[in-house]
């Protein structure tokens, strides 16, 4: 059952109850975060895979993750970012896990770390966009979709990736010149 009270809530202030809170308040609170980020977290592993039975596994192992991190099983969560940098990171390499494990189970080779999906899109007046993104390299979509899609600040970016801010930064920069050219955008 929902608590209107702790949607109103910050994610650090929901963070904080499931780390100190009494036992129902911190499941509460926890019940709210895995509702505020569940879309979030299938959206990241339908990026890397079009399965959605993956998705789904990906979605609970993401938060069973984030659950093992509090009080009584972990020693608590101190957030220094926007939720989603630390969910992201987790949710992206659950997906690629799984689906080498599905690779290796099926005797196809591995697929690379990096590797992103072509980006699908039904509306017409996407395909532009989205032939235009199939023509990046896997790490500039990763960063787009990161910052305009997620809109995650270039430091969010920068620890959900584990790279330096400047990186992400020159990332963008490529990926938008590369995106304008390609669409024909002055």
């Amino acid at each position: 059952m929902t608590n209107p009270r702790l949607d109103k809530l910050s994610d650090s202030e929901l963070v904080e109850i499931c780390n100190s809170g009494r036992r129902q308040d911190a499941v509460d609170a926890f019940d709210s975060l895995y509702r505020r980020h569940r879309d979030y977290v299938t959206r990241v592993a339908l990026r890397f895979c079009s399965d959605r039975e993956i998705a789904a596994d990906t979605l609970q192992e993401t938060f069973i993750y984030l659950l093992r991190k509090f009080p009584p099983g972990g020693d608590g969560l101190v957030l220094t970012a926007q939720l989603r940098s630390l969910l992201y990171p987790v949710a992206r390499n659950l997906t690629l896990s799984a689906l080498r494990r599905r690779h290796r189970d099926d005797h196809v080779t591995e697929i690379e770390p990096d590797q992103l999906p072509d980006p699908r899109t039904v509306d017409l007046e996407y395909e532009n966009l989205g032939k235009a993104m199939a023509g990046l390299s896997a790490s500039h979509r990763e960063v787009l979709l990161l910052r305009f899609v997620d809109g995650m600040r270039i430091d969010e970016i920068a620890e959900a990736l584990e790279i330096p801010p400047g990186t992400v930064k020159s990332r963008l920069h490529f990926a938008v010149g590369a995106l304008r050219d390609r669409l024909g955008i002055a």
